[in-house]
C-alpha cells in the first residue's frame, strides 16, 4: 500500500482528460529528459522495463525517486516535495495531472511553488458529472467498464523464455480483489450501525463461481461499469444465499 502520487490522464480525476498513457510515450520522456536514466532491474526478463530513476534530486541520491508506468500511469511511491515537482514539469509533457491517493492534485504556481488542491475544486469532467448524479464516485476496478474488465482478463505476456504466459488469472484476482473491498466496506458500515454482516467466504470454489458470474454478467451488460456487475452478485447472494 503506502501513498502513491501518479501522472495520470484518467478522467475521474485528471482536468485533462485522454487515453492511458502508453509505454512508447513514457519511453520517449526519459530519452528526451537528460535527468531521466532507465531503471533495469534484476527480474527485467520476466517483467521488462517501465521505470526511471531521476538523477537530479537536491541531495544527490537517485534512492526512492523511481518512476515507472503502470497502467496507464506514471506512478512514485512516497514522492518527497522535490520529486513531486518533478512528477508536474513531466505531466506538462504529457498534457497530463499530477494526483495523489487522496484525490489531490498538484501542479506549480507562477513562481515554480509547488502548490497543491483538492480535486473537489476542480470542474467536473463528463464522466465525473455522471457518476456525480449516481450519488457516488468510483475508484479503482470498479469504474471500468465491463467490456474493458473482459478485454483486460484474456491479456498475455512473454516470460524471459518467451512463451506465452496468460495472466487472465493474475487480472480475474486483481478485479475479484476489488469485489472483497467493496464488501469490506459495506461491512465497515455494517458494524458502525449494528447490523447483520454479508459473510460470502473465500474458498476457491467459491471464487472461481463469483468470476464467472462477473463474466457472465459482463458480457450481457458490457457498457455497464464492474460496480454494476459487484452489486449484481451481491444481490444475487442475497436472493439465494449460500449454504
Amino acid at each position: 500500500m503506502g501513498y502513491d502520487v501518479e501522472i495520470t490522464r484518467n478522467p475521474l480525476f485528471s482536468r485533462k482528460p485522454g487515453p492511458k498513457i502508453t509505454l512508447d510515450e513514457w519511453f520517449d520522456v526519459i530519452r528526451r529528459d537528460p535527468e531521466l536514466k532507465f531503471f533495469i532491474s534484476a527480474d527485467a526478463a520476466d517483467y521488462g522495463v517501465d521505470t526511471a530513476l531521476w538523477t537530479a534530486h537536491p541531495n544527490g541520491e537517485e534512492s526512492g525517486t523511481a518512476l515507472w508506468c503502470f497502467d496507464g500511469r506514471i506512478v512514485a511511491k512516497y514522492p518527497d516535495e522535490p520529486l513531486i515537482r518533478k512528477m508536474v514539469m513531466l505531466a506538462g509533457r504529457l498534457d497530463a495531472d499530477v494526483v495523489g491517493d487522496n484525490g489531490e492534485y498538484y501542479e506549480l504556481d507562477e513562481g515554480g511553488a509547488l502548490v497543491s488542491g483538492e480535486i473537489e475544486t476542480l470542474p467536473a469532467s463528463k464522466e465525473q458529472q455522471n457518476l456525480i448524479r449516481l450519488g457516488s464516485i468510483l475508484y479503482g476496478g470498479g469504474s471500468a467498464k465491463c467490456d474493458v474488465f473482459l478485454t483486460r482478463i484474456q491479456e498475455a505476456s512473454y516470460d524471459s523464455t518467451t512463451r506465452l504466459v496468460p495472466t487472465a488469472f493474475a487480472m480475474k484476482l486483481n478485479y475479484y480483489s476489488w469485489y472483497l473491498g467493496f464488501i469490506t466496506a459495506i461491512n465497515e458500515n455494517r458494524t458502525k450501525d449494528g447490523a447483520s454482516l454479508i459473510q460470502f467466504g473465500n474458498a476457491a470454489e467459491r471464487r472461481a463461481r463469483d468470476i464467472d458470474f462477473l463474466i457472465a454478467y459482463s458480457e450481457k451488460h458490457p457498457d455497464q461499469t464492474f460496480y454494476h456487475a459487484v452489486c449484481a452478485l451481491v444481490h444475487h447472494y442475497k436472493d439465494n444465499p449460500p449454504p
